[in-house]
């Protein structure tokens, strides 16, 4: 009778299954008209240095390559940043 009765999944068991199949769920892709990426959540980050740390997996987060990533992502950000408060004072 044990086997005729089914447990409901958990949240946490849930979420579980779809990390092993690698679904990319919480993203948002806007597109225009014309099929040009407009925006995108979460951002991809765009160092040179987060690329190397995704081939590189060691056992454990490296900190100092972390600090290292967002001080070049800080770069990226500080730019974009410039760019739209100098369309708003246009």
């Amino acid at each position: 009778s044990s086997s005729k009765l089914k447990k409901k999944a958990t949240k946490t068991q849930e979420a579980k299954k779809i990390l092993k199949k690698k679904f990319k769920v919480n993203t948002k892709i806007v597109f225009t008209e014309d099929g040009e990426l407009v925006q995108q959540w979460p951002p991809v980050q765009k160092s040179s240095l987060a690329n190397v740390d995704e081939e590189d997996d060691a056992s454990g987060i490296n900190l100092d390559k972390v600090k290292e990533i967002l001080r070049e992502e800080d770069k990226f950000d500080k730019e974009e940043y410039r760019k739209k408060i100098k369309e708003k004072h246009r």
